[in-house]
């Protein structure tokens, strides 16, 4: 399916180089007004060529102001207005998971984002599921009493996403029909579109996407009953302070933060009070020393190592 789409929204000399490469191992494409063409493939940047991947910048296809503005419309159907909310946000959520983020020029009514028009570039990410790269760790997230609280911890890029969607299948998958809420502000973890998740999050969950976490998880709360509450991302003191309400009202939460370690959390002024009251049961840094996805240390609510890293 992700080359389906591609295919229908990119121009064909980017479609013809995409077919050099394997899908499998594409994570980005990225397009500037007036640039070449970069992809992240195998772990790595390079620039795209007619032929496939290329170190060099010699060879590369480059893309106009016009071309970027054609491609947003073809991916939403010739519609920017039935997507301008999204597209406020940076970013649409395409088929198969795919997610388009958008850059160019914002146009602001008072204090709020009204739309982006004049497209100057556009990054396209490929979701690759890892089904079962967190099993190794539900002896660690998961006691006698039911699942522990976990943040899952990882610089950009390192595969935490992946590691936290397949905590939420594991979960809405358990036999003990744990209700799991999935909380995706950025469409990253489900992925829906047009109603339907793109990606396995397990057969008794529920997805809220698009909304911050405050509003999501109080909605969620009252209404939808979760037991577990999956989100990516924690940014700021209203996902914090939405993440210890819930811990406090009995659910269990899974979620992720952006840092090296959780050595760095004590710096972040947001989690100060998710650390002092010990609302995390679980700390997991994840790296991509080793390939994304590369498990650092499990630790328990006091720092203390419950599993050493791959490789250590």
């Amino acid at each position: 399916m992700i080359g389906e789409v591609l295919q229908r929204i990119l121009p064909q000399n980017i479609v013809s180089a995409l077919d050099k490469l394997t899908f499998d191992k594409l994570y980005e494409v990225r397009l500037r007004s007036g640039k070449a063409v970069a992809v992240g493939y195998g772990g790595r940047y390079g620039y795209l060529s007619p032929c496939g991947m290329s170190d060099s910048i010699r060879h590369a296809i480059v893309t106009d102001g016009e071309t970027l503005q054609r491609i947003v419309l073809r991916a939403c159907d010739k519609s920017l207005y039935a997507v301008n909310d999204r597209i406020c946000r940076g970013y649409l959520t395409l088929e198969g998971g795919i997610r388009m983020g958008v850059a160019g020029e914002t146009v602001f009514e008072g204090e709020s984002i009204r739309t982006v028009k004049n497209f100057t570039a556009l990054n396209f990410r490929i979701p690759h599921e890892a089904v079962g790269c967190a099993e190794l760790l539900l002896p660690y997230v998961k006691g006698t009493g039911g699942y522990l609280s976990t943040l899952v911890i990882s610089p950009p890029g390192a595969g935490k996403t992946t590691l936290l969607r397949d905590m939420a299948r594991i979960a809405a998958s358990d036999k003990l029909l744990y209700n799991v809420l999935i909380a995706d502000e950025r469409d990253e973890l489900a992925s829906v579109h047009g109603g339907v998740a793109m990606l396995n999050v397990g057969n008794n969950a529920d997805v809220v996407s698009g909304c911050n976490k405050e509003y999501a998880f109080s909605c969620a709360i009252r209404a939808l009953r979760p037991d577990i509450i999956v989100t990516d991302e924690l940014c700021d003191e209203h996902d914090t302070a939405a993440v210890e309400h819930a811990i406090g009202s009995g659910v269990c939460v899974f979620a992720s933060v952006h840092a090296d370690s959780h050595l760095r959390l004590p710096e972040k002024q947001a989690f100060c009070s998710l650390l002092r009251n010990k609302c995390f049961c679980r700390y997991i840094d994840v790296s991509s020393a080793r390939g994304p996805g590369t498990i650092e240390g499990v630790f328990d609510e006091n720092f203390r190592l419950l599993r050493a890293g791959e490789g250590a």
